[in-house]
């Protein structure tokens, strides 16, 4: 194509998509516009956007999250957005905009006056203190003045610093993605973002740190995501205060404590949170009931976490890391909680009881995805695991098994994803007519497979991958597991 004499042609055509779609739909187009070119949006986080933004209309009794996912997918449909991937459950994972849709979206965007992309020549030729929207895409910091003080959302690309938030006021959206910094600095004047809705932070070096003391402040906060930077502090109680609160996640690393008595209705997830040192009475147990998503970090008080569990009834996704600790049945079998029938993703790093054998019929009937780590099981659990009819993702992780071989004999009619990664050498059967759907296979640099003939194609070298994880891995770490490893294999012996 001749883009200078046919391009305007094929951008009407475009244009047409465009005009025939609800004013809805057109706003959540015309937000694609703030990521950079061939960037793998994540559908969970431009989600959580578009509510902060106000662009998802209310439908019955659908929530809000739910009612955008449709949206997802009618851009889909309507060809405005490709799909890179999706979920287990079929739902829009990843997606981007093609390079022709999203020239259209930044046209139609500056047209409208909905977002000022930065550097965009057509942008930075005079400072625009009207501009609703920012966002910056691996540009220099400096153009931050080009953006007046009513700027409600601002989304940063890949920047070498960041800017003093004190005269963004009305701000409702920040969003931080891969920003490195070559000396240590901390964000200031969130406390004073008061119509924040949306906070996240995605790859930030350690260099970049948040003073969590100021989060207690954003009384409209919804979504908190800040597994991306480090924090000054303990995050203060009061934070749990702010009844909007629909998404928080943390890193796995940081000190978080849920407190007993916490009201929050609207919340529907919670990432790597700890229930506390000490035990909640009863009548203090958290209010959660609309709680979709939740990942614990769990190492005492285990009648806090069976006692929140049983008030958790829409509950489909449950992580818990225990690390060393014994897991109590109660968590190991998750069907035995009430209120488990939707369950679909289960997590359980920890020990099982030496007196428990895994057995399928004690699994919720829904199950998805299981991830296990640290099991130190002396059964071979694969006969069982097998039985679990709607699994479609497992993940056997370190010391799931004590013995040296598992065998897969039957089952797993549904299973589409398979990730088997050991400290150990271990060998790894797979009989002829198992796993017939599997499409994925990751496995450990030394796991010795046996696959059937339909199978030989997913034997793919993944050592590279799998060795540079491991030499990221916390070293002190691994060589406890190992000591507490040797310690169970000889009180077996014994």
């Amino acid at each position: 194509m001749d883009w200078q004499s046919d391009g305007r042609g094929c951008m009407d055509v475009l244009a047409m998509s465009y005009d025939g779609m609800p004013y809805y739909l057109k706003t959540c187009f015309l937000y694609l516009a703030s990521f950079p070119e061939d960037y793998k949006i994540s559908s969970k986080r431009l989600i959580k956007m578009w509510i902060a933004e106000g662009f998802i209309p209310h439908e019955g009794r659908k929530s809000m999250e739910e009612i955008a996912e449709d949206c997802l997918e009618k851009l889909f449909q309507r060809c405005m957005i490709q799909v890179s991937s999706r979920h287990l459950n079929g739902l829009i994972k990843k997606c981007r905009v093609h390079d022709l849709l999203r020239d259209l979206a930044m046209y139609q965007a500056g047209k409208d006056n909905f977002i000022t992309v930065l550097p965009n020549p057509e942008d930075i030729n005079y400072p625009d203190t009207t501009t609703r929207r920012a966002s910056f895409q691996s540009c220099h910091l400096q153009l931050i003045k080009y953006v007046g003080p009513n700027t409600r959302s601002l989304l940063y690309f890949f920047p070498k610093d960041v800017p003093k938030y004190n005269e963004f006021r009305l701000l409702k959206v920040l969003e931080v993605v891969s920003v490195d910094i070559p000396v240590k600095k901390s964000l200031t004047g969130l406390e004073k973002l008061i119509h924040l809705k949306y906070l996240g932070f995605r790859k930030c070096n350690s260099n970049l740190t948040i003073p969590v003391d100021s989060l207690g402040c954003l009384k409209n906060l919804e979504t908190l995501d800040l597994r991306g930077i480090s924090t000054e502090g303990t995050i203060p109680s009061n934070l749990w205060e702010i009844d909007t609160l629909r998404h928080v996640l943390f890193d796995n690393h940081d000190h978080v404590v849920l407190p007993p008595n916490s009201y929050l209705r609207n919340l529907q997830t919670i990432k790597w949170v700890d229930l506390g040192v000490k035990p909640w009475p009863v009548n203090k147990i958290p209010c959660l009931t609309n709680l979709r998503r939740l990942s614990l970090k769990a190492f005492s008080h285990w009648d806090n976490t069976i006692h929140l569990l049983g008030t958790l009834p829409h509950l489909i996704s449950l992580k818990i890391t225990a690390y060393m600790e014994i897991l109590p049945n109660e968590i190991v079998y998750p069907r035995m909680l009430p209120n488990y029938q939707n369950l679909q993703t289960l997590f359980l790093e920890g020990r099982w009881p030496e007196s428990v054998t895994l057995e399928a019929s004690l699994f919720p009937p829904h199950l998805i995805k299981l991830t296990l780590s640290l099991s130190f099981l002396f059964h071979d659990p694969m006969e069982e695991l097998g039985k679990l009819t709607s699994l479609k993702e497992l993940r056997l992780r370190d010391y799931v098994y004590l013995g040296k071989k598992m065998i897969c004999s039957a089952g797993f009619p549904n299973l589409e994803r398979l990730e088997v990664e050991f400290e150990e050498p271990k060998v790894f059967t797979v009989a002829k007519g198992v796993m017939s759907k599997l499409k994925y296979l990751d496995k450990s640099y030394d796991l010795i497979l046996e696959l059937p003939p339909e199978l030989m194609h997913l034997d793919k070298d993944n050592g590279l991958n799998t060795d540079l994880i491991r030499d990221l891995r916390d070293l002190d770490s691994i060589s406890r597991i190992n000591i507490l490893f040797s310690e169970v294999m000889s009180s077996r012996s014994n």
